[in-house]
């Protein structure tokens, strides 16, 4: 149980930073991050933290490998971007992990990072 509440403190973090990276590269008060993983912290206490990874990365747009045809791209861009700063295991910027992990959604989604200014490494010193 206590596994639970601090994926729950976790995600909740992961969320912040988010809607920071969001704000920050939409220019815009932030939207997305308002339902972006809440229905982790729904499941996070009923389900337990591996089923409930499991469902979220199996149905969430924002997952490159979920079932989703229509995935959202952008949401995906501003999860990778600010996974380095919540997560020590995802040090890598949006680019980099583009590059590293999913180098089949190039053409979908270098020409969205181009359009944020994150299409390369330097974004990396910039944080």
């Amino acid at each position: 149980m206590l596994d639970r509440f601090a994926k729950m403190k976790y995600t909740i973090k992961h969320r912040r930073a988010f809607r920071d990276i969001e704000k920050k590269y939409l220019f815009k008060t932030p939207f997305m991050w308002r339902i972006h993983d809440l229905d982790k912290l729904i499941m996070y206490p009923f389900l337990g933290v591996k089923l409930t990874s499991f469902i979220h990365r199996k149905f969430s747009r924002h997952h490159v490998n979920s079932i989703r045809k229509d995935k959202n791209w952008l949401e995906i861009i501003i999860d990778w971007e600010c996974a380095r700063y919540t997560k020590p295991d995802k040090p890598l910027n949006a680019y980099e992990t583009l590059l590293k992990y999913y180098p089949e959604v190039t053409d979908e989604v270098l020409p969205i990072l181009e359009g944020l200014g994150l299409d390369s490494y330097r974004n990396k010193e910039e944080s």
